[in-house]
């Protein structure tokens, strides 16, 4: 894989994390950035959004669109919002053998791909493309600093799963395949939705029995929505779910939890932190269109989204009908 050429678009603190393990693995990478100034900050092996983290080696970056005509790997590493501008751009430039990996975590939000999965946009959108998700757990100041970690890769085509699978070889990055882009893309998305859950009750006061219950209970939700839409369940309990989830869940390093944190504590949550609300607005809202009961989800969602009171969603959601596991 060392003659291949990868872009990975996006020079935010999770691209720059993923260009800087590609070049651990001696691969040539190249960063398609927005504006200039960032284009310096990565030559300096610097990352804007994670300024305490040690610098890195110099990473080649640039501005121009048209160095995906080189591009033999493409690491789709935007916010979910900027997806499909993104895949614009990349249907304009790009080979059609080049492969699309898609970095973010959640639901499309507006237009016509509303309520769907990153996987779902890619196979509706990039036809032609080989196509995957990555996904796992990750903290991005982490991985810069070279530290370990484990995702997965699930993509469209096992030659698109061997090639990024070694394209990450001998760096930082272990990454295990698999073939349930759905799954793969249900677990990075709904993990945001349930550490805000975990987050609001630990910011409640209300215990480590009752953030427990909602992890335990959030990945059965999980489970439920991946198989509802195409996925598997065993995909939840692997890298992708129950791996994700307790990442994000384990404290304020992740923003959901932070997000959740805030909230349960009456504070004023930072706008930044958000990433997860916009998700679980798309998410209860397909849910909903399904007849899928996602409890937790619509917890979340009354709260962030619609202003309900947080206790009264609580006392409401302990008072449900006690079912069977």
């Amino acid at each position: 894989m060392q003659d291949k050429t990868h872009i990975v678009i996006g020079g935010g603190s999770w691209g720059t994390a993923i260009a800087a393990a590609l070049a651990r693995a001696k691969q040539k990478t190249r960063l398609l950035v927005r504006n200039q100034d960032n284009v310096q900050i990565l030559a300096e092996g610097k990352c804007r959004q994670l300024a305490n983290v040690p610098a890195v080696a110099p990473l080649d970056a640039t501005t121009d669109e048209t160095c995906l005509k080189e591009a033999d790997l493409i690491f789709v590493v935007v916010p979910v919002s900027a997806t499909l501008a993104t895949i614009d751009t990349i249907k304009r430039h790009a080979k059609p053998e080049a492969g699309v990996i898609f970095c973010a975590k959640g639901l499309i939000s507006g237009g016509t791909h509303k309520g769907q999965l990153l996987s779902e946009v890619a196979q509706n959108t990039l036809a032609g493309f080989a196509t995957g998700i990555l996904s796992g757990p990750s903290f991005a100041d982490e991985v810069l600093k070279g530290l370990p970690a484990a995702l997965v890769f699930a993509g469209s085509e096992q030659s698109l799963i061997d090639d990024v699978q070694a394209a990450f070889k001998n760096s930082n990055l272990r990454l295990y395949g698999s073939d349930d882009p759905i799954g793969v893309a249900v677990g990075g998305a709904m993990k945001n939705v349930i550490a805000i859950a975990s987050g609001c009750a630990v910011g409640l006061g209300l215990g480590d029995n009752a953030k427990a219950a909602i992890v335990t209970r959030g990945v059965a939700e999980m489970a439920r929505f991946a198989i509802a839409v195409g996925g598997r369940a065993e995909t939840i309990y692997g890298l992708a779910g129950v791996g994700d989830l307790a990442l994000s869940c384990a404290g304020p390093h992740s923003r959901n939890m932070a997000y959740g944190l805030a909230i349960g504590s009456g504070d004023t949550p930072d706008e930044k932190l958000a990433e997860g609300r916009h998700t679980v607005a798309a998410l209860a809202a397909r849910a909903s269109d399904m007849g899928l009961d996602l409890p937790i989800t619509n917890a979340v969602d009354r709260v962030v989204n619609h202003g309900d009171n947080l206790p009264d969603v609580v006392a409401a959601l302990l008072a449900r009908h006690s079912g069977t596991e």
